[in-house]
């Protein structure tokens, strides 16, 4: 088996290998301490809001789903009666297999939101509580209560798209393949826009009537559990932030590995006609990406751990610098391997394109983490935006322009 083939199988290698990391995770996250019975009381409290809420969401977003299913895949079979140019499935075929790919694009996606949340509720008590020991202990289990969410989302959008990709004939006939599981991108995307629609309006509206009718009405302090607006603000914050928004990563996700995947179609052919060989890394080529990237974080999560007196985006920096190390050594592997396919070797300049590629790649890499220190030097404590707001609050003067 030739190499750009073999790398491939980092795909379902990667995806197994995140959902069993998320496993431990969540594992390691609710073994640990949960405080005093005051502590388990508020965070049942919590607990209980958020179960029902999303249970009654996702039940109705399933019912939809199915519908959905079914609709699209009769006015696929309908209105696609002719085929397509890139593929020989069409009519009733084409209708079937998309709505297959929507509804399990629609149960990934749930299923990493509601066990992302599941465990980011369990999460909040036990991260108090390790506060009341260890910081270290604290940003671990924070993160690490969080990490359950982001490895599914990213390995569950992986292995679906590489499954049915699988599952439709991606093997035997790469070009076709990724019009066929468009339907998965569709059903993420539907399920993203009703769990962030529903877990958005509910978070602000409880966020708001915790802050009108606690604060200003009643006086109760900010966050004090006496005040039911305060609990109902913080199950809207796992079923908005926790399920909604890894809904409306999921879909994310999957519409780029998807759109990339179509875009490799056109190098495919291109590849095919030339007589380059394994065209189809063309086309796999966003998902081994992705495969890669996978690993890099199950390792960089080991790293995240410090000193007590070390300010916790430390910790948290070295964790991310060690992701992204890791993903440039990934990025340039895959790209060796995957992006010599024929003649075409060497691009612009004498320059060969894979290097072209890899920069490209690079680029992006070096722009994601510009974005992160921009966003700590304007919302972090230790830098002088922020230092100079809480200054001007302090004193009552008026802060500097920014």
């Amino acid at each position: 088996m030739e190499l750009p083939v073999l790398i491939q199988w980092v795909i379902p290698i990667a995806g197994i290998a995140a959902v069993l990391f998320a496993g431990y995770l969540a594992r390691d996250v609710l073994r640990r301490d949960t405080g005093t019975d005051a502590m388990r009381d508020v965070a049942g409290t919590i607990y209980e809001g958020a179960v029902a809420f999303i249970r009654r969401q996702y039940t109705t977003i399933g019912l939809l789903a199915v519908v959905g299913a079914v609709v699209i895949g009769i006015v696929i079979s309908i209105f696609e009666a002719e085929g397509i140019a890139e593929t020989d499935v069409f009519g009733v075929e084409l209708g079937w297999r998309t709505g297959v790919a929507f509804l399990v694009g629609a149960v990934c996606s749930m299923a990493s939101g509601i066990i992302g949340m599941f465990i980011s509720v369990r999460s909040n008590v036990r991260t108090a509580s390790a506060a009341r020991r260890s910081l270290v202990e604290a940003v671990q289990v924070a993160m690490r209560g969080g990490a359950v969410s982001g490895f599914l989302v990213v390995a569950l959008s992986l292995l679906g798209v590489w499954g049915i990709f699988v599952a439709f004939g991606g093997l035997e006939n790469p070009a076709q393949a990724p019009f066929l599981i468009v339907g998965f991108g569709f059903g993420a995307s539907f399920v993203a826009l009703f769990a962030q629609l529903g877990g958005g309006i509910y978070t602000k509206a409880a966020d708001v009537g915790a802050d009108l009718v606690g604060k200003v009405e009643a006086g109760i302090p900010e966050d004090d559990p006496r005040n039911a607006a305060v609990v109902a603000d913080l199950v809207g914050d796992n079923v908005g932030d926790c399920a909604g928004r890894g809904a409306d990563l999921f879909e994310s996700t999957a519409a780029e590995n998807i759109g990339a995947m179509i875009l490799g179609v056109g190098a495919f052919f291109i590849a095919t006609t030339l007589g380059w060989p394994n065209p189809e890394a063309w086309i796999f080529f966003p998902l081994v990406i992705r495969g890669f990237g996978l690993l890099a974080t199950i390792i960089a999560l080991f790293f995240v751990r410090g000193r007590e007196d070390e300010d916790p985006m430390k910790m948290l920096n070295r964790g991310y610098w060690v992701t992204t190390i890791l993903s440039v050594a990934g990025l340039a592997l895959v790209t060796y391997v995957m992006m010599q396919t024929g003649p075409q070797q060497v691009g612009a300049l004498g320059i060969p394109t894979w290097i072209w590629m890899f920069f490209a790649g690079v680029v992006g890499l070096a722009t994601s983490v510009v974005f992160v220190y921009i966003t700590q030097y304007y919302t972090a404590g230790g830098w002088r935006p922020v230092k100079e707001i809480a200054e001007a609050s302090r004193t009552g003067r008026q802060p500097p322009a920014v």
